[in-house]
């Protein structure tokens, strides 16, 4: 076990429990949706194009955070840059993405603080949505950000799932860990791959790593 990898695992509290942490992270999304749904009265076909128009912003937004601050120390957000560049780049590259036991979820799942926060932040748009069109468009577009995060956790979660296991053998999950393992070559994150999900803003922004662009950049950087 490398260096980086016992660092972070020793700082994890003796009370962390992998899958409570799990339940409570999936648990905001979930939540955040049967609260819409009780809201939700007589949608009109109409309505649910909410649905598509919040899922290409939340994957802009997704882009747009990753490449700014997650990559980058920003004030009063460095926490952010803190927990991701220096920590999870650098147990998990592109040569080693698998995590090796369920305590590493602290390492790659978000806190369910992080996630209730970003379904907050979205409200005031899904708030605006409801004024300027329907209260059903503004409650279908913040269960949808809900979700989204959701889809976001649990797909970041299965490409660092080892590769043999029941999801990580998932034909859609083996193509877009590739996406991501390209992402997590030290010469390369910093440019490409941002997004975790769907690589839409990668492709409209050209940001996702050509073919071979990995293998290009030579032997692996040693962690430490």
């Amino acid at each position: 076990m490398d260096r980086a990898r016992v660092r972070a695992l020793s700082g994890i509290p003796r009370y962390y429990s992998p899958y409570l942490h799990l339940a409570a992270t999936t648990g905001v999304g979930i939540a955040t949706l049967v609260l819409a749904l009780f809201f939700l009265h007589h949608v009109r076909p109409l309505e649910l194009l909410a649905i598509p128009a919040t899922l290409l912003l939340s994957n802009a937004v997704e882009w747009r955070a990753h490449k700014g601050v997650l990559h980058h120390r920003i004030r009063p957000i460095g926490i952010l840059f803190d927990r991701h560049t220096p920590i999870h780049h650098k147990i998990y590259q592109h040569d080693s993405m698998a995590m090796k036991s369920a305590m590493e979820f602290r390492e790659v799942l978000m806190p369910a603080a992080g996630v209730a926060a970003i379904v907050a932040l979205s409200a005031p748009i899904a708030y605006a949505v409801a004024r300027l069109l329907t209260p059903n468009c503004g409650w279908i577009a913040l269960a949808t950000s809900g979700i989204y995060v959701l889809a976001y956790e649990l797909s970041h979660l299965s490409y660092h799932m080892p590769e043999d296991s029941v999801v990580g053998r998932w034909r859609v999950v083996r193509v877009l860990r590739e996406h991501h393992r390209r992402h997590h070559h030290l010469a390369l994150m910093q440019k490409w791959n941002f997004n975790v999900t769907i690589p839409l803003f990668d492709w409209l922004h050209g940001t996702v790593a050509p073919d071979g662009l990995v293998e290009r950049q030579g032997p692996p950087i040693s962690k430490r």
